[in-house]
């Protein structure tokens, strides 16, 4: 069930999963790459989802306040929410893959596993598995 739909990312319920998947699509201003997440945040409030499927693949490189809002702010409240596992597919852009390790090497709690793949269907078995 398709819940976001923008140019820049589709935010999705993976029924089988039990997950939220995030499909980033491309360049993202500030204000719409934080939409899209607090719209992935949303969803998973909604469904009490314990598990993320972030499809980075062709996602955006993020500025250095979007990155510290997302690991500041952002991630302490999706896992807050009750998010226990993140699978990740790592982006092409090698300047996006930088960003992505300036958010996630920030996000330390012990409440989120966090795992990286090459490619979505890794990523799905993997979220399948968890418990």
């Amino acid at each position: 069930m398709v819940y976001f739909d923008e140019r820049w990312i589709t935010i999705s319920w993976d029924e089988e999963l039990q997950a939220v998947v995030a499909e980033w699509k491309g360049f993202a201003e500030s204000k719409e790459f934080r939409a899209g997440l607090e719209a992935g945040l949303s969803l998973a409030r909604k469904k009490m989802a314990t598990r993320w499927l972030a499809d980075t693949r062709r996602g955006p490189p993020s500025t250095q306040e979007d990155q510290q809002w997302t690991s500041q702010i952002w991630f302490p409240r999706l896992i807050a929410q009750g998010v226990r596992w993140m699978a990740l597919v790592v982006p092409e852009s090698a300047i996006t893959r930088m960003s992505l390790k300036g958010i996630m090497t920030k996000v330390t709690s012990t409440d989120l596993t966090q795992a990286y793949f090459p490619d979505a269907e890794s990523a799905r078995i993997w979220l399948a598995s968890v418990r």
